[in-house]
């Protein structure tokens, strides 16, 4: 917070003092310009900062490289209830999720810069769920995206709202799952489970998905 007001209200002799020649950036402030842009038609509808978000919120969970490396899905981690060595995720179609920037509303005829996004995922059944997105949350995920560690930020209350998210969404595939092992690394399973229309029993299957990672 000191340093946001710093960003905000110092002088250029504050900053002189201080920082010296060095510019002094903006906490949290390396995609500001980037947020910011978001209002433009050709930003809002770039499929690779979609990509980029969700691709940072695969990362927010320890996956496997053979699950992040499928292209055209965002996989999402399922926690199982009891430690295991198997890795289990759900894939989301990447070409279901969007991003809208939300523009305040009023009455006065004078536009408004936005402050908060919507990355939007659409449902089969044409639903929608959305995850707000501040300039805070929307930075993070973009450095996870890129690959940077953030540590233990699960409890952090800016990824409550993230959290609910993702489980909102694990439950439209609670019959399907994907699988991977150490002991059959170039090897992806699928899990499913299907219900017999005649009895209250249901059928467990397992089969194996081409090691093509790219072309899964």
């Amino acid at each position: 917070s000191a340093r946001r007001r710093a960003y905000f209200e110092w002088t250029v002799d504050d900053l002189h003092e201080v920082a010296g020649d060095e510019a002094l950036g903006l906490a949290q402030g390396g995609h500001i310009r980037l947020f910011r842009d978001l209002g433009t038609k050709d930003a809002a509808n770039d499929p690779k900062i979609v990509q980029r978000l969700c691709k940072g919120i695969s990362r927010l969970e320890s996956l496997p490289p053979q699950a992040l490396d499928r292209q055209g899905v965002v996989p999402l981690r399922i926690t199982p209830r009891t430690p295991t060595e198997t890795a289990f995720w759900v894939d989301k179609a990447l070409a279901h999720f969007s991003l809208k920037p939300q523009h305040p509303t009023g009455g006065s005829g004078v536009e408004f810069l936005h402050r908060e996004a919507h990355l939007v995922y659409s449902y089969d059944d044409c639903r929608e769920e959305k995850l707000r997105l501040g300039a805070d949350l929307f930075h993070l995920l973009l450095e996870l995206g890129d690959g940077f560690q953030l540590g233990d930020v699960s409890t952090d209350d800016t990824f409550a709202q993230l959290s609910i998210f993702v489980q909102r969404l694990l439950q439209e595939d609670h019959r399907r799952a994907l699988a991977w092992n150490p002991m059959a690394e170039r090897t992806i399973f699928e899990l499913a489970a299907i219900a017999n229309t005649r009895s209250d029993h249901q059928r467990l299957t397992i089969r194996q998905i081409d090691g093509n990672f790219a072309d899964a």
